[in-house]
């Protein structure tokens, strides 16, 4: 999710490092035209270690990504769209492995790929686990002890980011070890409002004091599982460490101190969940260069 995925996005939109870019703390926001969706899944592990999930069900499905089977004749295709791939873990006390584990899709939509028509509402489908329309596999990892909590399932467009790195114009990749806050909420003011004070000095203080070195930020997409009577958004915060990572989750959970008292009176319903980076990875033979331009691809 770093910057050779951000990247192939935004080669039809580029945007010019501008001095504030150049500084080391995260200042303004690059946008990101609407080609692309971010998938997030998450679940708590049963009896399975983190280990043990990777080895033995994840790994299969990695190496299949993009044979058009994995995730059978509905969602294998679909799959097959995925141009980055992120899978991280972290603590679950709710989960009887003590874990969880999640993995970020990016997808293109119909925008960026006409053949991708589709794809996010399929591998949506494919995480379904409980209710109507529950696909069985999650009930066999029930079973055999590598999922113990029901699946998460959040997706929002990749509207803008910020963090970029002043020498490519595009925000890092996101390095093993780094922490991630997930904070999907409804927005109970107008998302063109609350972009400026989100991208404001003081929010860059704010920021570079709890080791944020970039964000990912968008609106909720149809399919999400996140519901909020608001509109409804998510930031991905991603830290240098996990510690700094839950260290912000816990203030902005508290709300008991400025700004984050402050904060939760613009929220809805908010969610958070603080992971750590495993692995990112990009697969730029995935993307058709007539369809999303890539100079550095290209070069």
């Amino acid at each position: 999710l770093g910057s050779a995925a951000l990247a192939s996005l935004m080669a039809t939109d580029m945007t010019v490092v501008n001095p504030a870019m150049a500084k080391k703390i995260i200042s303004g926001k690059q946008d990101v035209p609407d080609i692309a969706d971010l998938i997030c899944v998450y679940h708590g592990l049963g009896s399975y270690t983190y280990e043990k999930w990777y080895k033995e069900v994840f790994s299969p499905f990695e190496v299949g990504l993009h044979s058009g089977e994995v995730g059978g004749p509905e969602a294998g295709p679909a799959f097959a769209k995925v141009i980055n791939a992120t899978i991280l873990r972290g603590r679950n006390p709710d989960s009887p492995g003590g874990e969880t584990v999640a993995v970020f899709f990016i997808v293109p939509n119909e925008n960026g790929d006409p053949t991708a028509k589709g794809a996010r509402e399929a591998i949506q489908k494919f995480f379904v686990d409980t209710g109507p329309g529950a696909n069985p596999f999650w009930q066999e990892g029930r079973e055999a002890g590598w999922v113990g909590t029901d699946i998460t399932q959040i997706s929002y467009n990749l509207s803008f980011f910020r963090g970029a790195n002043p020498k490519t114009g595009y925000p890092d990749d996101w390095k093993k070890g780094s922490g991630v806050g997930l904070y999907t909420f409804g927005l109970k003011m107008p998302y063109d409002e609350w972009v400026p004070l989100f991208t404001s000095p003081e929010s860059d203080q704010l920021h570079d004091g709890a080791g944020i070195y970039s964000n990912i930020v968008g609106p909720q997409v149809k399919g999400s599982e996140f519901t909020s009577k608001y509109r409804a958004i998510t930031v991905a915060h991603v830290h240098k460490n996990l510690k700094q990572a839950q260290a912000f989750a816990d203030k902005f959970n508290a709300a008991d101190s400025p700004p984050f008292d402050q904060v939760k009176e613009l929220v809805d319903n908010p969610q958070v969940v603080v992971l750590e980076v495993v692995k990112d990875t990009f697969f730029p033979e995935y993307i058709d260069p007539k369809l999303i331009p890539n100079p550095l691809l290209n070069a």
